[in-house]
């Protein structure tokens, strides 16, 4: 087996649109805190496959359907052989390839599609002979935001750790000498420490624990692959009843602590051996919503209960149901790259609640599933029955998906189904 993992700067250099909080939308970017990169991991055996993390918030279908042409028309890499995943950081852009209504934006979105094309050229060239190792640790990192109550879910803190996905996934890139060159890393946890006063740009927590665990491993390059985190907070950001936005000392110190974590996981922890044989698939699933009647809308757009953004949106779905433009199911993409017959990582499409991904693991017990979600691109919250029926923040984003109503309750069984059947099918 053969690999390469090598990371590229990506921080726009002027001020940007960070995106993620509505109450920042319209002030600029007024420095940088950290940077953000692109970190590509190269990986050969009886195929080649490509995985690409970035410090975004997220992308839309364009904005990889172009990068994976690129790599395509460059490299000859299949759709299935290449997995975009963003950190989903706050304190961002996201992109939307070259047909953003922001200038600013097209500019970015082409210099981070330029580095990734170079970057994936470097990794080809730097290919090295060597094994992956895995290891599953356990992290408190995270905290739900999905409070219970009688009223439904609120937004607060809610110390359970039931309510998390502890899953602290390390992928270990190691020479024949047994040298690490690269630690893969997977947790499900927002990266929102920073919140909407922050107009630094950075990676959040994410890349504090690049600082820490470069600054420690001289030579290592880290890669962060984002889990299924919809619906967590990092545990640092809550106080008391309620979270609060980070300073960037709080964040540093977050990502210190669970660089720390992670150390001590590749220092103490078994680890296996990956056998590499890869297969890779991909499939397009639909995921179903209700249709709504106009009032129903409209009674939506009225609400003022609602924060304004949501109203706003709810307008925007009005004037698509009379234009004849509005769908009643939006398509779904899922990857699979198995690694072995013990060994695979999925990657699901937008923001995904927790219990999606510790569904998936819990039907695949007794191989390491990495469930990753904010793959491939992300343009709304994928809920489950539990949220659908307690309500709450995440059970609202169909408003922007173009959809005619809310998701059916089915649509977790929908990707949990296809998830599953295809890492089967690959065993």
């Amino acid at each position: 087996m053969k690999f390469s993992i090598l990371k590229e700067k990506i921080t726009p250099d002027f001020p940007v649109y960070q995106q993620g909080f509505s109450a920042r939308e319209k002030k600029k970017s007024i420095g940088v805190n950290d940077d953000l990169y692109v970190t590509i991991a190269l990986i050969q055996s009886n195929k080649t496959v490509v995985i690409i993390a970035l410090d975004l918030l997220n992308g839309n279908r364009r904005a990889a359907d172009e990068i994976k042409k690129a790599v395509n028309d460059k490299y000859g890499l299949e759709q299935d052989e290449i997995i975009i995943n963003y950190s989903h950081t706050h304190s961002s852009i996201g992109i939307k390839g070259d047909d953003d209504d922001n200038p600013e934006n097209i500019v970015c979105y082409n210099m981070i599609k330029d580095k990734i094309i170079d970057a994936i050229g470097k990794a080809y060239k730097s290919l090295e002979d060597g094994d992956i190792y895995i290891c599953r640790g356990k992290s408190k990192f995270g905290v739900s935001r999905r409070f219970p109550s009688e009223n439904g879910a609120l937004w607060k803190p809610y110390f359970n750790e039931d309510a998390i996905d502890m899953d602290l996934f390390l992928l270990k890139l190691v020479d024949r000498n047994n040298n690490i060159h690269g630690i893969i890393y997977s947790y499900a946890c927002h990266p929102t420490s920073l919140g909407p006063d922050n107009l630094w740009i950075s990676a959040d927590y994410p890349g504090m624990v690049r600082k820490y665990l470069e600054e420690k491993n001289e030579g290592l390059a880290t890669m962060f692959l984002q889990g299924c985190g919809a619906d967590i907070k990092p545990y640092i950001s809550a106080d008391n009843e309620k979270f609060k936005s980070c300073n960037p000392e709080e964040v540093d110190q977050a990502g210190k602590l669970l660089a720390g974590e992670i150390q001590e996981l590749i220092k103490k922890s078994e680890w296996r051996k990956i056998d590499v044989e890869i297969q890779t698939r991909s499939s397009d699933v639909k995921l179903y919503s209700e249709i709504w009647s106009m009032e129903k809308w409209e009674a939506l757009a009225k609400d003022q209960n609602l924060p304004l953004y949501r109203r706003n949106a709810a307008e925007k779905a009005i004037a698509k149901i009379k234009e004849g433009e509005i769908t009643c199911y939006s398509p779904y993409y899922i990857s699979l790259l198995r690694l072995d017959k013990k060994t695979c990582i999925i990657g699901l499409e937008c923001e995904v609640i927790s219990d999606i991904g510790k569904k998936i693991k819990k039907i695949l017990r007794g191989e390491d599933a990495i469930v990753l979600g904010y793959s491939n691109s992300s343009r709304f919250y994928v809920p489950t029955k539990d949220v659908l029926k307690n309500g709450g923040y995440e059970s609202h984003s169909f408003i922007f998906a173009g959809l005619s109503g809310q998701f059916i309750h089915e649509v977790e069984d929908i990707i949990i189904g296809r998830a599953v059947t295809m890492a089967k099918e690959l065993d």
